[in-house]
């Protein structure tokens, strides 16, 4: 779901000039550009992906291969020690398409070259991908505020990422207060998903599109999707951290046709209420992270409001051990991934409940495997990863998965968070299969970088009983458009930086 609109960006470009021509008129000594405060950098990236078998041999055609780039180029200025700001334009695109007002641009779900992730995304083409002022020691020292078009990260980027796979990445609209100090970083932000005042991403023919900011219609902001947060990072000794939060997702826009199972559906009231453990001891190093959620979402229907109890909850472990005397450093690692799912995803038939894990705005891609095929979302994951650094710049990495659904009755959900594949009556296995992959990236001369990637998925039950064929023998019949064949992916990917 592609909601970014350039409406938002440039007016955050707006509000640059309007604080910047405030500054120079209180003081001409503003204007006076000190090169040694300006910093410029930029990134060209170019990827050639390919994707074979993504119905797994079922009746919709699944090959794949697109070539994309993405050109950012950033400019940012201090213009005192406690004042600067930083703008990022953006340029993605699929090789020979503009990407402007194209139906295929942002649209992919395995090239990554748009909404791989549901999260809160800019559009392909040129746009804003970042614009904010930043504002450090605000009445006291160690407590900043951010004001614009910001990237949100947190942790492993499970709940919130810039989701830097893509071409496009994710940002957010937001206000952001962070309060450092030796023992303790606190965040408090606000970011705005969706505003129903500006048409909700600026569609073709919306009067905003053209420079009104309000809507002449009758949907108002009252209608909006909101998440607010708190994440607190305490640093009790060096190299260890523990990391409570909390998000509530506040939407009140009316119910739509989607399922409920959606990514960040309408009509909802979401809180996630979590904690993250992460430190390094010698060669081991380990990351715990248990997320509760709990609130009230619409079942459907103009009559029902949030008559469905959430409580749903997700948990990753990962543990690792680098053999830092050995020869290359080889690091082994084991991960265990969870979150829970429902037996009731189709809006107007739930009653009382719905317990699938929202992913929220993440980056999903590596954490379940590379090949995009998982998201944190119904869903049983156990990964062994092996890599080595055959020097300084350079390193290889196996991985090995085993993915299963939590909820034989609920989907399976794709990176995308979106519904890969939905269970039949006939269909109910909880084995998906299992993934390997093999990834190699290199440095050369400190700028450029190369990365190369191969991945194969082997069919598990579900997809065995996805076919048909061996009850009846007629080739390419499927229960649900997939098939039983196994799936290949693999990319090459450049990228200079400056």
């Amino acid at each position: 779901m592609q909601i970014r609109n350039k409406f938002t960006g440039w007016l955050t470009l707006a509000v640059f000039a309007t604080v910047g021509g405030a500054m120079v008129a209180a003081d001409p000594a503003f204007a006076k550009v000190d090169v040694d405060k300006l910093t410029i950098s930029g990134e060209i990236r170019v990827r050639y992906e390919y994707r074979v078998s993504g119905t797994f041999g079922g009746t919709v055609a699944g090959n794949e291969s697109a070539g994309s780039e993405r050109v950012r180029v950033g400019v940012a200025y201090d213009l005192t020690p406690d004042v600067s700001f930083f703008a990022q334009l953006q340029d993605a695109r699929v090789f020979g398409s503009e990407c402007v007002g194209s139906s295929g641009c942002g649209t992919s779900n395995t090239s990554g070259i748009g909404t791989v992730s549901s999260a809160n995304q800019n559009s392909s083409g040129v746009d804003l991908h970042q614009g904010y002022i930043q504002v450090k020691n605000v009445g006291a020292e160690g407590l900043s505020l951010k004001l614009g078009r910001q990237e949100i990260i947190y942790g492993d980027h499970r709940l919130f990422g810039n989701f830097g796979w893509s071409q496009v990445g994710n940002s957010f609209d937001a206000v952001k207060a962070t309060y450092a100090t030796r023992m303790a970083d606190v965040d408090l932000f606000w970011a705005r998903i969706i505003d129903t005042e500006v048409g909700a991403g600026c569609a073709a023919g919306n009067a905003n599109c053209s420079g009104v900011i309000f809507n002449t219609g009758t949907t108002r902001a009252t209608t909006d999707q909101d998440i607010y947060g708190a994440y607190v990072t305490l640093k009790p000794v060096a190299n260890w951290t523990i990391e409570p939060y909390y998000f509530l997702l506040a939407d009140n826009r009316t119910v739509g046709s989607t399922t409920l199972v959606t990514p960040q559906a309408s009509d909802q009231s979401r809180s996630s209420l979590g904690t993250r453990i992460n430190g390094k001891a010698g060669g081991l190093d380990t990351t715990a992270e248990g997320v509760w959620q709990f609130g009230s979402i619409a079942s459907g229907g103009a009559a029902q409001k949030q008559d469905l109890h959430i409580n749903a909850h997700a948990e990753a472990v990962k543990i690792g051990y680098t053999m830092a005397a050995v020869p290359m450093k080889p690091r082994l690692g084991f991960e265990f991934d969870y979150a829970s799912g429902d037996d009731c995803v189709t809006k107007g038939t739930c009653v009382g409940h719905l317990n699938t894990f929202d992913n929220l705005y993440p980056t999903n891609h590596g954490k379940f495997g590379y090949m995009d095929l998982m998201a944190w979302k119904n869903m049983v994951a156990y990964q062994i990863v092996f890599d080595i650094k055959p020097s300084d710049v350079s390193k290889l990495q196996v991985n090995y998965s085993i993915d299963r659904l939590a909820r034989t009755t609920d989907n399976w959900y794709r990176a995308s968070q979106g519904i890969y594949a939905a269970p039949t009556a006939t269909n109910q296995a909880a084995s998906l299969g299992q993934e390997i992959d093999v990834h190699y990236w290199h440095t050369f001369k400190e700028k450029f970088k190369f990365e190369l990637g191969y991945g194969h998925f082997f069919a598990g039950e579900f997809l065995d009983k996805s076919s048909i064929i061996n009850k009846t023998g007629a080739p390419n019949s499927t229960t649900n458009g997939f098939g039983n064949s196994d799936q290949n992916w693999g990319y090459v990917m450049t990228s200079i930086l400056f």
